[in-house]
């Protein structure tokens, strides 16, 4: 029964053909990205196997690489991207003992950063902005239902269909006694990136909302919102995780999101600045003095031994990771010291995995993302738009800052480079003009898709 995890795939190829890009995008791709599993996966004979999202991704993908291909203007960011793409690749064919393995691992890779990239690069800005940030925000709260069930039940229920239709399984983690909602998103650490991520985004919505833009969230969320509903459901999913380093990370996407409400954007950038170094520099220190405790302390507190275990694991790690070289080990053949079977680190997954090399672009990556999120902060005039860069802003930050606790699985890399991409392609809402007068930078008429999203 697994074979209808390819059927996404095939209504959005029938979409594209269409040329209904837009509902594709919103209908398709969106849903499948957010409300199933990645292990809900299929493997095509001869092909590696893929996830209902990556099969609804792909020919979306292909027609936002040959409008790049068309367009023949590329950014830094663009260079870096598929760079990085191709060491991951490289490192996996050159390493990887079985060289299928490797092949398969680096059209995945291809997939779900390049392609995903090229989509929030190409599709998104500037018309489709406001309907995917409300559909993002939608979809990721309708993932409370079942995660509220698995919190109080101790099971999941995408678990469940996994194994009784699909024969596909799920694992449920566990701490203190209670199950870590986020079966969705392969487990409580990444579910609690992207919950986080989507408080962010939500707080774009709130903000139209108070400086009264000429945009409408329909009905039933225009109601929520006006309780802060979804922000209050938002938190409470990055909770019930049991996270720390999303809820750590959030309080900093919180700051960023305050401080940029001012016109004076490159004071409040130092500000922000300022007050992000002392709180990182603060929680290093108590991170110091919460690990340095007794054995009994340590085999007794699953969070304290959780925090011994990724300090432990950074120091053990870091000499093999240079051993590696420029290409790396291959994720299969990292070497494993004292049982550690979890790199719960994404920037020193990556060293040793995929080398110097891998490493250095993922680092350019992360710097690069931020620059130009900053210039367009500084660069933006309309109120609206500042607020939107800022949203984004803030939602990387909890995704870089987080990812030094853990790495980054399931349909995270996916969800991550669409971003980017959408980041590196953001244009002045003013600009929006395509076949109709604007309002306040968006569309006075709705387009097909967006009648279809309300």
């Amino acid at each position: 029964m697994s074979i209808i995890v390819i059927i996404p795939g095939l209504v959005s190829l029938f979409l594209v053909s269409r040329r209904r890009i837009e509902t594709a995008f919103l209908s398709v791709f969106l849903p499948c990205l957010l409300l199933l599993p990645s292990q809900y996966a299929f493997r095509i004979p001869h092909l590696p196997p893929l996830s209902a999202a990556e099969y609804a991704l792909i020919p979306l993908g292909v027609v936002g690489l040959s409008r790049f291909l068309r367009r023949r203007s590329v950014a830094p960011m663009d260079i870096l991207v598929i760079l990085f793409a191709a060491s991951v690749g490289l490192s996996e064919v050159l390493h990887e003992p079985i060289l299928n393995n490797g092949i398969f691992f680096a059209v995945g890779a291809f997939v779900s950063m390049v392609l995903a990239y090229m989509v929030g690069r190409q599709l998104i800005e500037p018309d489709l902005r406001f309907a995917t940030v409300r559909r993002f925000v939608s979809l990721v709260l309708l993932v409370g239902i079942p995660n509220l069930y698995e919190w109080r039940m101790g099971q999941s229920l995408y678990g469940i269909f996994g194994i009784k239709v699909l024969g596909i399984p799920i694992r449920v983690q566990y701490r203190n006694g209670r199950a870590r909602v986020g079966s969705v998103f392969g487990g409580g650490e990444d579910a609690g990136i992207v919950f986080a991520m989507t408080f962010c985004l939500n707080a774009w919505l709130v903000s139209l909302r108070r400086i009264k833009a000429s945009v409408s969230l329909g009905k039933t969320l225009t109601t929520l919102e006006k309780y802060h509903v979804p922000g209050l459901l938002l938190l409470l999913y990055v909770w019930l995780t049991e996270s720390r380093g999303p809820l750590i990370a959030l309080a900093a996407g919180y700051l960023i999101l305050q401080v940029y409400r001012s016109k004076r954007t490159k004071l409040m950038t130092a500000v922000a600045a300022v007050l992000l170094a002392s709180g990182y520099m603060a929680t290093s220190t108590y991170f110091q003095s919460y690990t340095h405790v007794s054995t009994y302390v340590a085999e007794t507190n699953p969070e304290v031994s959780s925090a011994l275990y990724r300090r432990e694991m950074n120091r053990v790690y870091a000499p093999i990771a240079e051993a590696g070289g420029w290409t790396g080990w291959s994720v299969s053949r990292i070497p494993r010291i004292h049982g550690m079977k979890s790199i719960d680190n994404q920037y020193l997954l990556v060293h040793l995995a995929n080398g110097r090399l891998g490493y250095i672009f993922l680092l350019l990556i992360v710097l690069e993302n931020i620059r130009i999120l900053l210039v367009r902060l500084w660069k933006f005039k309309a109120l609206q738009d500042r607020l939107f860069v800022a949203s984004m802003l803030a939602a990387m930050a909890v995704l870089w800052l987080t990812l030094l606790t853990v790495y980054m699985g399931a349909q995270l890399p996916t969800i991550s480079f669409l971003l980017m991409g959408w980041i590196q392609s953001t244009v002045p809402s003013k600009a929006a003009k395509h076949s109709g007068a604007l309002v306040s930078g968006f569309r006075s008429q709705p387009s097909s898709t967006q009648q279809v999203f309300s």
